[in-house]
């Protein structure tokens, strides 16, 4: 039996500007005193880019939700427990289950805005030979999810797919369960996958290491400290709670649930947005924006889509961290059509492997030919020219819609002009903005002997920001993500 817990980061190495993830909670216990009015008041008299801030709240809008976290965790925790039940046709063969993809390195976005939807990858260890049929195997898993009539998720959605066995519950959420078996001798986590296609019979086995993965990239993707604290202060602006008074609450609220026989291995703690990595934050963007062409646009339909481990690995290698997220999203879109441009200069197929298991062929499907990652590259210059054409001209509302409606899906730009023009009203409110006398919006004259308040993990001078309106989350229609691996 194994009590519930949250998987930690390790750091290894810090400097004053940049800092793991794993180091953004630190102990309570400052004095609270009139910190909140400091806060309030330090937190409005700041400037932050247009641009910038419009993008942050686009990313506000995509972000899973604690409520949605913790219901991804209890559908995971309750599938593993079914699929290892009395009577299963996997009974006393579910060795362990962990949660993998985007949810593994806390780049989960919502994939259905308008009801809340998302989807969860788990990787399900199972004690079978590895050389077994893989056809077998994915049926076996089937049934053992279907089980009878009456049973619980009989009559759920229930899919097998090439790689794994796709369930989609009431709410809309999917969770992919993907059967492996760990390999002898191998490295931690070193495991084959089983791939049927029943279309073509083809079926092979597949050495991979998403556990591996999912390390080796939350061990080096670094947070910005103007990144966190910047979010931190619109935190507090918007939901009137401080990062450090999140963490308190929602730590006393996290309680223990212990599983029997198969051996579940928790879903990583859920990461709010101020937290997050200005890179994890700019691969969810990307993965939106990818999502959004995939779905709309007719030379892309029905096309496989470059698959999100793809560009989460090419993201570690990216550069230094910006503390901007229009820069990271450039930096990242840069980084892969240099890749592509590589390839396609020696006529070849992108490739890209795990960089924690070499034999791990992230590329293996995507791209099938050359024409698949010609399309890509030319989406990414898109993203590229339209974000740095932003930053020229500056903040235009019409702009400003019409760029996101395009890049990240229906009323993206309607979110960040309702951001913007609240965000006006505020700092108009409270004298960080002046009037003409013809009615023109100003910069307020500075004020001086205004100096950031000592919140120790809370705010310290920062670049600026606007505050943004909570999140609008109708942005509209899905691509579901078939990597499964």
């Amino acid at each position: 039996m194994l009590a519930a817990s949250f998987f930690a980061f390790h750091p290894t190495k810090t400097s004053k500007t940049v800092r793991r993830i794993s180091e953004s909670v630190k102990p309570e216990g400052q004095k609270k005193m009139n910190i909140r009015t400091n806060h309030e008041d330090f937190a409005r008299s700041l400037e932050i880019d247009p641009v910038e801030a419009a993008l942050m709240d686009v990313a506000r809008a995509i972000q899973i939700t604690r409520t949605m976290h913790d219901e991804a965790d209890r559908h995971f925790r309750g599938l593993a427990q079914h699929v290892d039940r009395p009577g299963s046709p996997l009974e006393d063969l579910v060795l362990e289950i962990y949660p993998s993809g985007s949810f593994a390195i806390h780049a989960a976005t919502r994939s259905r805005l308008k009801t809340d939807q998302h989807d969860v990858d788990a990787v399900l260890e199972i004690a079978i030979a590895s050389g077994t049929d893989p056809a077998w195997v994915l049926e076996q898993l089937y049934k053992a999810i279907k089980g009878e009539k009456g049973s619980k998720y009989y009559d759920y959605l229930t899919e097998k797919n090439s790689r794994c066995v796709t369930v989609t519950y009431p709410d809309g959420v999917t969770v992919d369960l993907m059967p492996v078996v760990r390999i002898d001798g191998a490295p931690e986590r070193v495991a084959t996958l089983f791939h049927y296609k029943p279309e073509t019979d083809e079926r092979y086995h597949k050495e991979i290491n998403p556990k591996g993965f999912a390390d080796h990239f939350n061990a080096r993707v670094e947070i910005s400290e103007a990144f966190q604290k910047r979010f931190d202060a619109r935190r507090y602006l918007v939901d009137g709670e401080t990062y450090t008074e999140l963490a308190t609450r929602l730590s006393n609220e996290t309680s223990g649930l212990a599983l029997q026989k198969a051996d579940t291995q928790p879903m990583p703690v859920h990461v709010p947005l101020d937290q997050k990595s200005p890179r994890v934050v700019a691969l969810q963007l990307i993965k939106r924006f990818r999502d959004k062409r995939y779905r709309k646009h007719d030379d892309h339909r029905g096309k496989r889509k470059p698959p999100a481990v793809i560009i989460a690995a090419i993201a570690i290698d990216a550069g230094p961290a910006n503390d901007s997220l229009v820069d990271e999203v450039i930096a990242i879109a840069k980084r892969m059509r240099w890749q592509i441009r590589n390839a396609e200069q020696n006529l070849r197929l992108l490739e890209v492997r795990n960089p924690a298991h070499y034999p791990d062929l992230f590329t293996d499907r995507w791209p099938a030919q050359r024409s698949d990652q010609q399309l890509w590259a030319a989406d990414l210059l898109t993203l590229i020219e339209r974000l740095e054409n932003l930053k020229r001209v500056g903040f235009d509302p019409a702009v400003i819609q019409s760029t996101f409606d395009d890049l990240f899906g229906e009323k993206a730009g309607e979110t960040a002009l309702q951001a913007y023009h609240r965000a006006q009203t505020v700092q108009l409110e409270h004298g960080a903005l002046g009037m003409t006398p013809s009615g023109q919006l100003k910069p307020a004259a500075p004020v001086s002997s205004l100096a950031a308040p000592a919140l120790g993990a809370g705010i310290a001078s920062a670049p600026g920001l606007v505050r943004p309106a909570r999140a609008n989350t109708n942005m509209g229609g899905t691509v579901l993500d078939d990597n499964c691996w």
